[in-house]
């Protein structure tokens, strides 16, 4: 497939300069302005990461987009792709991570297709810098539910290229409560989220995931603990509304002409207290869920199942996380052969 810089979408975004990272020289970022917050918060941007060790002439790049509460610094990930010969570029999205500022309400948003906007403008850094290039775009929890969204928005515009394929990381596909509770918990939340969109949730919270991860607890990852907080950022409820309403979209069904591949846990515990929790499944989400609703986003979708995988499947213990990149891998090479061929 051939595509060019005017196949993307978005803001020009000329003349930005990269500038230094906190992941270190290998590291580059530059900020995407977005203007105006629509909710009221004052100027804000987002920020674009490009590896710099990646390849000279890349077979592919890949676009990697972050959760709730978190940020990219998955140097472990760029090495993988960098040494499959794909490039890699990691966004902080609006109010996350390195484009948190004073005053600015973490990850708030009351409309998850304001996204739409930092997504455009990196993917057509992208295709400005690697012209002609296939672009895949892995998505991890909340962005697993942005990401799609975005996509078929573009694919309705006629814009998908050059995105020619998906991963799925732990996507939050549906809210894990009880079916009959759902309805009465989205009527409240709505009606609180109407009147005061800000307002913080008092729903539980734990430590348990950030503390299995990090390197200075029982973990193997060392990350900034000011933008991946334990605990979290807390839920708003204009932004639980947002979500709702994006689920109920996605679950209706998007048909993207992509290959999809669903990177997740065998198992969850979330929800779960105590010492006797396994770590080493889903914290956050039901796995169920993920995979009840794959099929809403394409006919193409491999699920694979990582036992002992975490949440961040990315994250996992060493020993799993080998068993993520040969999968990962493997999905790879079959979605980009036909392409390198054609090159």
């Amino acid at each position: 497939m051939s595509t060019s810089p005017s196949a993307s979408e978005g803001p020009a975004v000329s003349g930005a300069d990269w500038t230094a990272d906190i992941l270190g020289p290998a590291y580059r970022r530059r900020e995407l302005p977005l203007g105006q917050d629509p909710d009221g918060e004052g100027i804000i941007s987002a920020t674009l990461v490009r590896h710099e060790e990646a390849p000279e002439n890349p077979v592919a790049a890949m676009l990697v987009v972050h959760g709730l509460s978190d940020y990219f610094f998955h140097t472990h990930l760029a090495e993988f792709l960098a040494a499959r010969g794909i490039a890699t570029y990691g966004v902080d999205l609006r109010k996350c991570g390195r484009s948190r500022r004073e005053g600015l309400t973490p990850h708030f948003t009351t409309d998850l297709e304001r996204y739409d906007d930092e997504l455009d403008q990196s993917l057509t850094v992208i295709t400005s810098e690697h012209p002609d290039l296939p672009v895949l775009v892995a998505a991890h929890s909340t962005g697993g539910l942005i990401v799609p969204l975005w996509l078929a928005r573009r694919r309705d515009r006629g814009r998908l290229d050059p995105v020619v394929g998906l991963v799925l990381n732990a996507p939050w596909f549906q809210l894990d409560v009880p079916e009959r509770a759902r309805v009465a918990f989205d009527a409240t939340i709505r009606a609180i989220g109407a009147l005061r969109p800000f307002y913080r949730l008092p729903l539980p919270s734990s430590d348990l995931y950030v503390t299995s991860t990090h390197s200075s607890h029982d973990g193997d990852f060392d990350y900034d603990m000011t933008l991946k907080p334990p605990g979290g950022v807390g839920v708003r409820a204009g932004w639980l509304v947002a979500i709702r309403q994006a689920q109920r979209r996605l679950q209706r069904g998007l048909d993207l002409p992509l290959p999809v591949l669903l990177l997740r846990s065998t198992a969850s515990s979330h929800g779960k207290r105590g010492p006797a929790v396994d770590v080493d499944t889903d914290l956050i989400l039901d796995v169920r869920s993920m995979e009840r609703f794959a099929d809403r986003i394409s006919t193409d979708v491999t699920d694979a199942p990582v036992p002992h995988a975490r949440h961040d499947v990315f994250l996992s213990r060493p020993d799993v996380l080998e068993m993520v990149f040969d999968r990962l891998g493997s999905w790879l090479d079959q979605t980009l052969s036909p392409r390198t061929k054609e090159s």
